[in-house]
């Protein structure tokens, strides 16, 4: 029984409320202030639009999941379009062009450094210590991404800052855009987790670029194996941060971005 069922039944007792003995239960939500600074925390935590503005989709996103069998590779491919619809960014049909891979591997720091074998270039935009952390790390989960810079109208540019064309003295000018998500499981260091938790766990960081440093913030799916051990779906913030990722404008500086993001999760919340 919850909390507030338990009140509930407490206050239509016969004769509790002149108990002079009965305990009384009472909250405050908490403050605006307070909201903001819990929504900028979980914002810092998840890494996103750090150093660089966010790079999300701007192709449609076409998930495949490979390592198991057919029935549990679709459970999760559709958990990604899933969320991904939820969130505002584009799905592609059926038959696709895959972009996002989900791959389940009994050893996952194997499978990843193999990969950085045969293709290099995957992992170049991974900080040293981001780098170390998928090559060697010993984590249930570890993904990385390839990104492209556009211009707002979606023309392939050679250089982040470009020449404004316009007269904006806020927009960058440049969008960047999500090339591929890889997304890699060690089935052994999972074992026992349930799969739809998983599932939304990749499907999470598939859509937008996480960084992967912990700590995790709390109440999100991030933390499945830092501590929110019972969660088996998006959190609240967790979905209003993938909604404000496909809302804020893309062609925005890093903080612009941050800001907006942190008042969207407030808000989630009221």
């Amino acid at each position: 029984m919850s909390l507030f069922a338990a009140l509930a039944l407490l206050a239509a007792a016969p004769g509790a409320g002149d108990d002079p003995d009965a305990i009384i239960v009472t909250g405050a939500p908490i403050t605006r202030k307070e909201a903001k600074k819990r929504a900028a925390e979980y914002v810092r935590r998840a890494g996103v639009a750090q150093l660089k503005p966010l790079a999300r989709w701007v192709d449609p996103v076409c998930p495949r999941t490979v390592g198991v069998d057919g029935t549990v590779a679709a459970i999760v491919n559709a958990r990604v379009r899933t969320v991904a619809a939820t969130a505002g960014a584009p799905v592609a049909p059926a038959e696709c062009r895959t972009n996002i891979v989900v791959a389940f591997s009994s050893d996952g720091r194997s499978l990843a450094r193999a990969v950085h074998r045969k293709a290099p270039a995957q992992f170049a935009e991974l900080a040293p210590v981001a780098r170390d952390r998928v090559l060697d790390g010993t984590g249930a989960i570890r993904w990385w991404y390839t990104t492209r810079d556009e211009s707002r109208d979606g023309m392939p540019i050679s250089d982040y800052y470009v020449k404004p064309y316009n007269s904006s003295m806020v927009s960058t000018q440049v969008v960047r855009a999500l090339q591929s998500a890889t997304i890699v499981i060690d089935v052994e260091q999972a074992d026992g987790t349930p799969l739809d938790a998983v599932a939304a766990y990749a499907a999470m960081v598939a859509l937008a670029e996480f960084r992967s440093n912990p700590p995790r913030p709390k109440g999100s799916i991030l933390a499945l194996f830092d501590g929110e051990t019972e969660r088996r779906a998006l959190s609240s913030h967790d979905a209003a941060l993938l909604r404000g990722i496909y809302t804020v404008p893309p062609d925005r500086q890093a903080y612009q971005q941050r800001r907006q993001l942190v008042t969207t999760i407030r808000k989630s919340g009221e």
